[in-house]
Formats: structure tokens, C-alpha cells, sequence
């Protein structure tokens, strides 16, 4: 997704599957919570805890791009 992007889904799990960044996921009650994806990581499981069947989607925004690190090597002098 992109920076401010935004879907309605049933499963936020699968939604975010591959995904990197910071989102903002709003459940049907209007409930909201902050989820960060990272490569090479993945969400296993997210269920719906309510009592009653989810009938209606999430609303999922990409509220922030992951920060990038650029590794830096140290040379060595060859004596």
C-alpha cells in the first residue's frame, strides 16, 4: 500500500500480508489501533474477539512508510 492509502477488509491479517510501514487499523465498533509491519516478519493470527460474527470491514490506512537504515561497513587498512 501507499503512504495514506487506505481498504476495508474482513481479515486485516491477510490484508497486511507483505506489507511494510505503520497503519492505522479501525474495527467495525470504531475501536482503533496502530499496527507495524516489518519485512520479514508476519502476523500468525488476528481474530475477532467480539461476541457476535464480524459482519463488517476494518478499515486499514497507511499512516507512515518504514524508516530506512543504511548499513555501514568498516574498512580496514591492509598493512
Amino acid at each position: 500500500m501507499k503512504l495514506n492509502d487506505s481498504i476495508s477488509t474482513y481479515d486485516v491479517a491477510d490484508a497486511l500480508q507483505g506489507e511494510t510501514g505503520k497503519f492505522e487499523v479501525t474495527s467495525p465498533n470504531g475501536e482503533r489501533y496502530f499496527v507495524t509491519c516489518q519485512p520479514g516478519h508476519s502476523i500468525i493470527s488476528l481474530e475477532w474477539a467480539g461476541s457476535e460474527p464480524n459482519l463488517q470491514p476494518f478499515l486499514v490506512r497507511k499512516v507512515a512508510q518504514p524508516i530506512a537504515t543504511e548499513g555501514r561497513s568498516k574498512r580496514s587498512a591492509a598493512a
